[in-house]
């Protein structure tokens, strides 16, 4: 039957990134000799229109050649199979290409949850079709493409790991094996972890609270752990650390005051004024830190499970340059998260970064 083209929906069930004004221009001429003699398809949606299933460069050629009405075929259906004929329909055709079609599958499957062996059924193609068709959507490495072949891994999981970078899958890929993971939402936590492997460091001298809080936004830094042992400076009354948590509250930039970790004032200022050299400064602090029973395994864990984190103290430069002749302790608790051993890969840090 006849329905008028105004009162056609597109967008819902639309399936292309792109539409081939040439291939257009061919149904338009077809249309012009020939006629319509392939239906669009619709569904009836609540508003008494109708939703564009498939045929949605018919449509367009109407359109173009200003028809009033086109020739549909009107089908009850529910989401999933409408989106599912939606694409079988346009799965004949070469110039919707293997990507688009991998893309839309990876949204039916994520959408609806359908398993891949369910969807092929639907889409009367094989399975290895759906899993090729995936892959080039998601640019997955070789080694997952053949863990999700032989089952060692499911969909959900593959399309977590396919969100890195090619390079990185496999080093993440051996994670969720190793640990047997099922679960998409247990894999995206992990990937969570995977990739915070950059431990930053800044100090504010040198700078104002608003070059600082812009630093830490441009960077991304989700946690600031202030390690002086006084939340108190006397030189810039603004970064107390009253005045930071609540600075940083307003960026959503989570501040977190350690004073334990910081260098008490009788062993700060001689070893400024020279009268303790590096090496006795640097060894204080690691007895200090035993003295404390610091746990360095327990704080890593907590800087992976808060995302990206910053170190602050009050010196400009971690380690001697320029005028600054003196380590910032920083720079020694920083090199303890770096060079720290563990054989779980996710609880280590790859990279520093001194801001």
């Amino acid at each position: 039957m006849k329905i008028k083209i105004s009162k056609i929906n597109v967008g819902k069930h639309s399936i292309r990134d792109s539409i081939d004004a040439n291939h257009v221009k061919e149904i338009k001429n077809s249309f012009k000799i020939d006629g319509q003699w392939d239906p669009i398809i619709v569904r009836p949606d609540i508003n008494g229109n109708y939703d564009l299933v498939a045929g949605h460069y018919r449509l367009q050629a109407a359109k173009e050649l200003r028809w009033n009405e086109i020739e549909a075929t009107i089908k009850d259906l529910e989401d999933i199979d409408a989106d599912v004929l939606s694409l079988k329909t346009n799965l004949m055709h070469s110039e919707m290409s293997p990507t688009e079609k991998g893309k839309v599958i990876n949204k039916l499957i994520t959408t609806y949850g359908i398993s891949q062996k369910d969807l092929s059924f639907k889409l009367g193609i094989s399975q290895a079709q759906v899993s090729k068709l995936l892959t080039l959507a998601l640019s997955l490495h070789k080694s997952v493409v053949d863990s999700l072949n032989s089952g060692k891994i499911n969909y959900g999981v593959a399309s977590v790991i396919g969100s890195l970078d090619p390079n990185q899958q496999p080093s993440f890929l051996k994670i969720i094996t190793e640990r047997k993971i099922t679960q998409p939402s247990e894999a995206s936590t992990l990937k969570a972890k995977f990739l915070n492997n950059t431990i930053y460091t800044i100090g504010y001298q040198g700078k104002n609270l608003d070059s600082l809080l812009e630093i830490l936004k441009e960077t991304k830094i989700d946690v600031l752990i202030d390690i002086r042992e006084s939340g108190k400076s006397s030189n810039k009354p603004e970064f107390n650390s009253e005045i930071l948590k609540r600075e940083f509250q307003k960026i959503n930039i989570k501040y977190i005051h350690k004073s334990e970790l910081g260098v008490i004032y009788q062993i700060r200022t001689p070893y400024i004024e020279e009268y303790i050299d590096d090496k006795a400064f640097k060894g204080w602090y690691r007895w200090h830190l035993k003295d404390i029973e610091f746990d360095i395994s327990e704080f890593i864990k907590f800087l992976k499970n808060n995302g990206s984190t910053c170190l602050m103290c009050m010196e400009e430069y971690a380690k001697p340059i320029k005028a600054q002749k003196y380590y910032c302790h920083r720079d020694f608790l920083a090199d303890l998260i770096i060079n720290h051993k563990s054989e779980d890969p996710l609880l280590k840090f790859e990279n520093r970064i001194d801001l």
